[in-house]
């Protein structure tokens, strides 16, 4: 018993420790849910924002709750309800506005995170950032959510992040459910979506890392102008979705391309397509043989399933080649194609997650840089193609409802034309980054959750400018030592983060 009660002064102990070696994530809960359902955060989470598989099957039915013996999701809604009209309308429909109803309180919600970084002495990261232990994100971002429901049938989900830097509206769009057919099967997502639906799982269902699928960018590496090839939030979009049978899943969508430059925006020209499938454990509505009851009350993550997902993306980025005289904007078209997959499986407590992804690029890479002269001489184009792979995998193990340590690995390899601008010419066949993250999530209380992890980065043939940012990484474009020739190759320890963040 002595030790039972010395377990929690011991870990508030290890937290009040590590407090100092924090770093910013990105949020992902809805706390205004909560208080429509009357319910804690843990009935969808486990640590937030990783949702437990009732959560992810609200988020897949358009932030409703699955139907239980025909039920509908207004009978779950337990926070008082204002009618908007009365039902007899519906019955003098053209004649009479078709009734609804809206929440009592106003359905936001706030989640505030932050967090300080430790830089270790001798890593880039340290030299990238010029400090080992700073303050500046202590506090981070304010998300603003509002979220609920329209009708039985149109939802909407929308979130502003407020910073340090100004105002961003990150996502604002509406879910069409049911529109023809049995539930769940043809449902439209229209808006700046919170996430393209290219899993099964919501983005940021990762325990050690921002986003499930690492984001990528090959021609960052290359070129600082250039951006990230998919988005990894916060397209515009309209998307296709549906569950069918429960147990598969698909989605198609059109998405804004992207452009690094404003006056660059191109047609939209980016389509993919999302096919995915559930073995075991709740199904993928929630509804169903194997609907929303779990084995164990006690354990509402903890059940046996693997599921498969597979995807595509075809799209057009456009930015500035750097051929201009005079640093003119001068704009190159890079077609792009993806293809990935990932696997996830959980075995009661134990999660297995592990990923792959594909890129071709048509010509990703800038051009020779123009000369200021005089005279001058604009610089020429470079075209070659480029292709890149990438691998993911996290192990994590849910403890206690409140302790969850695990692994994350994340592989990056880029083909490199040795002839590019800007390619190492002694180590032109390839570049790569491994990061390997340990660490622990925990809920403090359901609603505040803290992250402590450390970064391991091993980098070899790292290109001598661009930004390993774009696959997550943080080890600097690689120097030359004193004989001219590139250091390509590093192994270091990076930095230890604590990331904290507080929903209500």
């Amino acid at each position: 018993m002595r030790t039972m009660r010395l377990l929690p002064a011991l870990v508030g102990a290890l937290v009040g420790l590590l407090v100092y070696f924090a770093a910013v994530r990105d949020a992902g809960a809805v706390p205004s849910f909560a208080r429509k359902y009357q319910t804690s955060c843990l009935t969808c989470h486990t640590v937030f924002p990783v949702l437990n598989p009732f959560g992810e099957a609200f988020r897949r039915n358009g932030y409703r709750m699955p139907s239980q013996n025909g039920s509908t999701d207004i009978e779950a809604v337990k926070g008082e309800m204002i009618p908007l009209g009365q039902e007899e309308y519906k019955q003098m429909f053209p004649d009479a506005v078709w009734p609804s109803k809206i929440m009592d309180s106003v359905p936001i919600g706030f989640v505030a995170n932050g967090g300080i970084a430790y830089n270790f002495g001798d890593s880039d990261a340290a030299a990238a950032a010029g400090n080992q232990f700073a303050l500046n994100d202590l506090y981070a971002e304010l998300h603003i959510f509002a979220a609920g429901a329209i009708s039985e049938t149109l939802t909407y989900y929308s979130e502003l992040n407020i910073t340090k830097d100004g105002v961003d509206p990150e996502n604002a769009f509406v879910m069409w459910s049911d529109i023809v057919g049995p539930p769940h099967l043809v449902n439209v997502w229209v808006g700046k979506l919170a996430y393209p639906s290219i899993i099964s799982f919501g983005s940021h269902s990762t325990y050690l890392g921002d986003f499930a699928v690492p984001p990528l960018g090959i021609a960052g590496l290359y070129n600082p102008s250039y951006t990230k090839a998919i988005p990894t939030k916060h397209p515009n979009a309209i998307e296709l979705n549906g569950v069918v049978g429960h147990r598969v899943m698909y989605a198609i969508g059109l998405a804004q391309s992207n452009a690094v430059n404003a006056s660059l925006i191109p047609d939209t020209q980016d389509f993919y397509a999302h096919l995915g499938a559930k073995i075991g454990g709740m199904s993928l509505d929630g509804e169903g043989p194997c609907g929303p009851t779990v084995p164990d009350a006690m354990k509402p993550w903890a059940e046996r399933s693997l599921t498969l997902d597979a995807y595509g993306w075809s799209g057009l980025l456009v930015f500035n080649n750097g051929t201009g005289v005079a640093k003119g904007l001068v704009s190159q078209n890079d077609h792009f194609a993806v293809l990935g997959a990932q696997a996830r499986g959980y075995l009661d407590s134990l999660s297995v997650t592990a990923g792959v992804q594909a890129q071709h690029h048509d010509q990703p890479y800038p051009g020779s840089p123009a000369k200021a002269g005089p005279p001058a001489v604009s610089g020429v184009p470079f075209g070659a193609s480029g292709n890149s792979l990438m691998g993911y995998g996290e192990i994590a193990y849910v403890v206690w409802p409140w302790f969850v340590p695990g692994v994350r690995a994340e592989y990056t390899r880029i083909d490199v034309n040795s002839l590019a601008p800007n390619a190492d010419p002694a180590d032109g066949a390839y570049a790569s980054l491994l990061r390997i993250i340990p660490g622990v999530a925990m809920l403090v209380r359901p609603n505040l959750n803290v992250t402590v992890s450390a970064e391991l980065d091993q980098a070899y043939g790292v290109p001598p400018v661009g930004d390993w940012g774009n696959a997550n990484g943080l080890i600097a474009p690689a120097q030359t030592d004193a004989s001219g020739k590139y250091v390509t190759t590093k192994l270091e320890a990076e930095q230890v983060n604590l990331t904290a963040a507080l929903g209500f």
